[in-house]
């Protein structure tokens, strides 16, 4: 006789299939690692970065840039709304 299949909800609570899970979400995961680079292979690829200042230097820059395309934009928004004190917008902002 055929054993029966778990529900896809009791499968989900496996061990297993929890290490599946964490296996994905894994900045190890090689495809994960890759991503979380912003491109220092390509970088060293196209001989921008060569040695230890280049790489300093690169590093400066990626950490600007992610500054400029998320954060600094919401810290200057709560600088605003501190500056006129609008707490209800600094919570929305948190």
């Amino acid at each position: 006789m055929a054993e029966a299949l778990a529900s896809p909800r009791q499968a989900a609570r496996s061990p297993a299939a929890l290490l599946q899970v964490l296996w994905l979400a894994s900045p190890a995961l090689p495809v994960g690692g890759f991503s979380y680079s912003e491109g220092l292979e390509a970088a060293v690829d196209a001989g921008l970065v060569v040695d230890e200042a280049s790489a300093a230097c690169w590093l400066t820059d990626q950490l600007h840039l992610a500054l400029a395309r998320s954060d600094l934009a919401v810290a200057a928004q709560a600088i605003t709304a501190w500056q006129a004190n609008d707490l209800d917008r600094i919570r929305q902002l948190n």
